[in-house]
């Protein structure tokens, strides 16, 4: 036998695996993964020492569907075994050490009686102020309320929920998928976010509800959308329009902006399959989104003078239909209204954070038009 056999036929089996976990067959994708997993470690036991890049690929793939079966122990022990080999090079050595800390992860996991949904949302924040292992604090729990917001806009639109713009989200949601956070190797700064199954998962897709996969799924393809095509592509996984509006509006605040210092792009991966991220966001990324915005509104505005107002947002009562922001420059509190249209769960993490506010100038009076974090 050969490497590229026994790849061969690692690469059909997972397929199957795939097919059988998005059908809602469980063992069986679990069966067909475990043995994904014991070809493709055959298959790197078949190749010289010199073809390093192939053998990297070759130990984290066989490493992660190991995990995907839920074999954590034969998982870890794969892990270290090829984390020994003195011809690995550097990124699978990095993509190994990310797969260990999800299996420890999982590992703890299981012997608490918690089972995670499948796709370990791993994200990475990188560059600007970032270094080895640290960021400021107010950031990255930002950077966590928008994951998690994300995440259950992404339930409620597989459940077709009404389009929520008030409040979070109810409270069986919250019960059932609870989101959590975990550590992950030290990076340029890293965390993974988890969903936790239904504990009684089978009621829950007997009832016609989503298969539980989707969720991650849905959520991978939803940022890959926004990050890539938000005027192309997420028209086609979300062809709501309230939340594809949604959802352009919380990737955006993923995304740096161009006057801040703090990080210069945010990196989403399935800890499961870390050769590649899933989705990428740059300052371009935010360009991109905020031209998709600007689309998506009403072509006309109404009368007014366009202006671009910056500060620290003080206060807002959107059942009011207003927010106030402390201006930069002056120190004045400039009320903004016709500010219903924003949504809770997009404005909540910039309270008494730096935004730019985008209005129509009417006299003495301000009208919204949008608003975006301005670290």
């Amino acid at each position: 036998m050969t490497w590229n056999s026994h790849h061969s036929a690692s690469e059909q089996l997972a397929g199957s695996a795939e097919s059988a976990r998005q059908a809602g067959d469980h063992q069986r994708a679990e069966t067909l993964y475990r043995q994904a997993a014991l070809e493709e470690a055959a298959a790197f036991g078949e190749l010289p020492g010199d073809k390093q890049k192939t053998r990297g690929i070759t130990a984290v793939s066989a490493v992660a569907l190991s995990y995907k079966a839920r074999e954590y122990g034969v998982a870890e022990q794969l892990a270290y075994k090829y984390l020994a080999q003195e011809q690995l090079p550097p990124f699978a050595a990095a993509q190994l050490r990310d797969l260990l800390q999800s299996i420890w992860t999982a590992q703890g996991a299981e012997r608490a009686g918690i089972r995670f949904v499948q796709g370990d949302i791993l994200v990475s924040v990188k560059g600007g102020e970032i270094i080895y292992g640290g960021a400021p604090l107010d950031l990255i729990t930002q950077k966590i309320e928008s994951t998690k917001a994300v995440l259950f806009r992404t339930v409620e639109m597989l459940l077709r929920r009404p389009f929520r713009k008030r409040g979070g989200p109810e409270a069986d949601l919250q019960s059932m998928f609870r989101p959590w956070l975990s550590q992950a190797p030290a990076g340029s700064y890293q965390f993974a976010v988890r969903v936790e199954e239904p504990r009684q998962a089978e009621l829950w897709e007997q009832a016609n509800k989503p298969k539980i996969e989707q969720i991650t799924t849905t959520f991978f393809r939803v940022l890959r959308a926004s990050a890539n095509d938000p005027e192309g592509e997420l028209l086609q996984v979300v062809p709501n329009k309230e939340y594809r509006d949604a959802f352009l509006n919380l990737s955006r605040s993923l995304a740096p902006t161009p006057r801040g210092k703090s990080f210069d792009r945010l990196e989403v991966r399935d800890a499961s399959s870390p050769a590649d991220p899933v989705a990428s966001f740059t300052i371009e990324t935010r360009h991109r989104l905020n031209e998709a915005l600007q689309k998506s509104k009403p072509s006309d505005p109404g009368k007014g003078e366009p202006v671009i107002l910056r500060g620290i947002l003080r206060a807002l009562h959107l059942d009011k239909d207003w927010l106030e922001i402390a201006a930069w420059e002056t120190g004045d509190h400039i009320r903004i209204d016709k500010a219903a249209e924003v949504l809770d769960d997009v404005i909540g993490p910039m309270v008494n954070r730096p935004v730019t506010v985008t209005a129509l100038r009417r006299g003495s009076k301000y009208l919204y038009r949008d608003i975006e974090l301005d670290d």
